[in-house]
């Protein structure tokens, strides 16, 4: 009896480990974008997936476009935000990624499962709960596909100013 509850012990223990190196698949999340431009420009949104295309969505200051899906090992979303008026300046970026160091390190993590995007004068910043706040991420106009970790917003404003 013994040598079985050791076994089931040694199995739960490779379960709970293997789970913490996964995403939470199966599970719901949401991608939130926000306008937070100046000057009364709108935002130009586009998002989709390699199995989903959502249309291109208008936002005025203070606005957002939101969706919500289920994770698979395959779920990758990237949006496309273009600047008003004129929508010359433009972003392309993952916004969603199946990983789990994704989820928990560039987004705010399973609870509240929201991945929060905001469209700024200067580029685009994510909301990070680990910093607490706003982190920037991307620059207009700059390629963007396959970056790699957060910045500090406070760190981007020291350098840039």
């Amino acid at each position: 009896m013994g040598k079985y509850l050791l076994i089931f012990f040694v199995i739960l223990i490779s379960f709970d480990s293997i789970n913490s190196l996964m995403p939470p698949l199966f599970r719901k999340f949401n991608v939130e974008i926000v306008n937070k431009l100046g000057f009364n420009k709108k935002l130009k949104v586009h998002c989709k997936s390699g199995s989903h295309d959502f249309p291109i969505t208008y936002l005025n200051i203070g606005e957002s476009f939101q969706f919500k899906f289920t994770i698979l090992l395959t779920t990758l979303y990237w949006c496309n935000l273009w600047q008003g008026p004129n929508y010359k300046h433009h972003v392309v970026f993952d916004a969603f990624l199946p990983d789990k160091d994704f989820i928990d390190g560039t987004c705010t993590g399973m609870h509240p499962n929201v991945c929060m995007w905001i469209a700024r004068e200067d580029g685009v910043y994510v909301l990070n709960k680990k910093f607490h706040g706003e982190y920037f991420m991307y620059k207009w106009d700059a390629p963007t596909r396959n970056t790699s970790e957060v910045v500090p917003a406070s760190e981007y404003e020291f350098d840039h100013v």
